[in-house]
């Protein structure tokens, strides 16, 4: 009977800790993410190439206004190099809320953008604001890495503070 006793409590033990979810701070990795993505902002600003290939997964999706899908970190890897070729472009971004899900390991970064982009051979140049998010997975080493990134323009927004 004693031995009984002990192997249903040791049942009963076994399953309440099966059933326990995994805690996973939520705000505390939608910080990161807010984070990772004013990083990432920054390595855009100062033209780091290489900084600002390494937030993407190697599958990642960019859908940008008026611009077919780039998929693929070699596909994002030409695009970024030839953004940085031409003379009068720029883009910058402030993530503006993150979430992370219960399981801990997709989240997303809502925010504003801005891209200034050449109109005529002049020099003069177009800023179009943007609204979008980014999609992020945490990835099998801890990381997060993008995964998603969608942007349309929204003509009510005219600065990305």
């Amino acid at each position: 009977m004693k031995n009984y006793k002990l192997i249903i409590t040791g049942l009963v033990l076994a399953l309440l800790t099966a059933c326990k979810e995994n805690s996973v701070d939520q705000k505390s990795e939608a910080d990161k993410l807010m984070q990772l993505s004013k990083d990432w902002a920054k390595s855009v600003k100062n033209k780091n190439v290489k900084k600002m290939l390494s937030y993407w997964a190697d599958d990642a999706i960019l859908m940008s206004p008026n611009e077919p899908a780039v998929v693929g970190i070699d596909s994002l890897r030409a695009m970024v190099e030839r953004s940085m070729k031409i003379q009068g472009f720029e883009i910058n971004w402030n993530p503006q809320e993150a979430y992370v899900s219960k399981s801990g390991d997709l989240g997303y970064v809502i925010f504003k953008n801005y891209m200034t982009m050449p109109i005529d051979t002049l020099g003069n140049t177009r800023t179009i604001f943007n609204k979008g998010v980014e999609i992020w997975k945490k990835q099998a080493d801890g990381n997060w890495k993008n995964v998603v990134d969608i942007s349309n323009a929204d003509p009510s927004i005219n600065s990305i503070d």
